[in-house]
C-alpha cells in the first residue's frame, strides 16, 4: 500500500470532524434499545477497534456483559494494545466483575474504562467522532427480530477518528486521530465460525472503509455453509456485499482470507493476511455452555478489488485492518492466552 501522506491525513481528519456535527443517535439510545433484547441466556458486547495512520499500533478494547443459562451473571473488561514501544507481542488486560463498574461507559461516542489483571494495568478514556450513520450488516433487516442468527451486530460507528488517552502500566500511549470503527453484538449464542473484517485507510482511496462479516451457524447440528454479509463504502456510496442465497467462495484460516463476495451489481475479490506478533488467541464465553476459540489481529494487510458492470475495476490496499476469527471447533497449533473466565 503506498502511504498516505500528511496532508492527505489532516484533510480525512478536517472532514471527518467536520461530519461529526451532523445529528447522531445518542449513546443512551442505542445502549437502551439494545440491553433490551439480552435474555435469560445472553451476552452483549461494545467494542473499539482502531489504528494509527502514522505507525503500527492499534487498540482493540471490549466492555461484555455474559448471563449464561445456568450460573451467575458476570461482566469485563478488556484491553488489547499493539504498541512496538511496549513490546513485540500485543498487550492483553482483562478484568471480570460481576458487574460493569458504575464509571465504565461504552457507546456510539465515548469508551472508559480501566482494568487490573495480576501486575498489568489498562485504563482508557476514548472519544470517536464521525457522522456515518450506524451500520446494520445482516439483511433483510427482519433478521434482527428473527430468531436466527443467534447473533446480532450493529456498526454503530462504522468509521471514525479516535482521540483520547490510553495507560498500559502507567505508560501512556498518545492516541489522536486514529482510524476505528465501534460495534455493538448481541444474542443468545456465538456463531458456530465466523470472521468479523474492517478495513480502513486505503492509501488509493483515504474514505473508504470495509465492514465485513462471515458465519456459519449450526441448524438442528447441521453447519450452514458461509455467509457473507457487509458493506464496502467508496466515494461516499455505500456498496452491499454478500446476503442470503449468495454464497461466498471463500478459504477461511485463523490468520489468513480468501474471498470473492457476489453482491447485487458488483462483485469484490479480497484477500487478508495476518502477522502472529500482531494477534491475541482468547476463549469467548457462550451463554448456551462451552465457548469459542477466537483469534484477534488488530491490524491486518488488506487488499481487495471490487468490479462492476459498466464500471472501471477498483484494487486498492491497505495495511490498516483488523481480522478476527472465531470458532467452536478450536484453533490447532494457536495457544489462547491465560485470561480470567467471564
Amino acid at each position: 500500500m503506498s502511504a498516505m501522506s500528511t496532508a492527505g491525513h489532516l484533510r480525512r481528519e478536517t472532514r471527518l470532524r467536520r461530519r461529526s456535527l451532523a445529528p447522531a443517535a445518542t449513546e443512551t439510545s442505542l445502549a437502551v434499545r439494545h440491553d433490551g433484547r439480552m435474555s435469560a441466556g445472553g451476552y452483549q458486547s461494545w467494542f473499539i477497534s482502531a489504528r494509527d495512520l502514522a505507525s503500527p499500533r492499534a487498540l482493540w478494547i471490549r466492555h461484555t456483559t455474559h448471563r449464561p443459562r445456568q450460573g451467575p451473571e458476570s461482566a469485563a473488561l478488556w484491553c488489547t494494545v499493539i504498541d512496538r514501544d511496549l513490546g513485540q507481542r500485543p498487550i492483553v488486560v482483562k478484568q471480570v466483575f460481576g458487574a460493569l463498574p458504575a464509571d465504565a461507559v461504552a457507546g456510539p461516542r465515548q469508551f472508559r474504562g480501566k482494568a487490573r489483571m495480576g501486575e498489568r494495568t489498562a485504563r482508557w478514556e476514548l472519544c470517536i467522532s464521525g457522522s456515518e450513520a450506524p451500520l446494520r450488516p445482516l439483511r433483510p433487516l427482519a433478521l434482527y427480530r428473527a430468531p436466527l442468527p443467534r447473533t446480532k451486530l450493529e456498526a454503530s460507528v462504522p468509521d471514525g477518528l479516535l482521540t483520547g488517552t490510553l495507560e498500559v502500566d502507567d505508560h501512556p500511549i498518545s492516541v489522536s486521530g486514529w482510524r476505528g470503527t465501534i460495534g455493538h453484538n448481541w444474542g443468545s449464542e456465538h456463531a458456530d465460525s465466523w470472521v468479523w473484517l474492517h478495513a480502513s485507510g486505503f492509501g488509493a482511496a483515504p474514505d473508504t472503509w470495509l465492514e465485513l462479516v462471515l458465519a456459519r451457524i449450526r441448524i438442528g447440528g447441521v453447519r450452514t455453509p458461509w455467509t457473507a454479509m457487509g458493506t464496502l463504502s467508496l466515494d461516499s456510496e455505500r456498496i452491499p456485499l454478500g446476503g442470503l442465497g449468495r454464497r461466498p467462495d471463500v478459504d477461511v484460516q485463523p490468520g489468513r482470507l480468501t474471498a470473492v463476495i457476489a453482491s447485487p451489481g458488483a462483485r469484490l475479490q479480497l484477500s487478508v493476511t495476518t502477522a502472529g506478533e500482531d494477534a491475541v488467541a482468547v476463549a469467548y464465553a457462550d451463554p448456551s455452555g462451552g465457548s469459542r476459540c477466537v483469534r484477534h489481529a488488530a491490524l491486518a494487510a488488506v487488499e481487495l478489488t471490487l468490479t462492476r458492470p459498466g464500471d472501471r475495476e477498483v484494487t486498492m490496499s491497505t495495511s490498516r485492518g483488523a481480522y478476527e476469527y472465531g470458532t467452536r471447533q478450536g484453533m490447532r497449533g494457536i495457544v489462547l492466552a491465560a485470561l480470567p473466565e467471564g
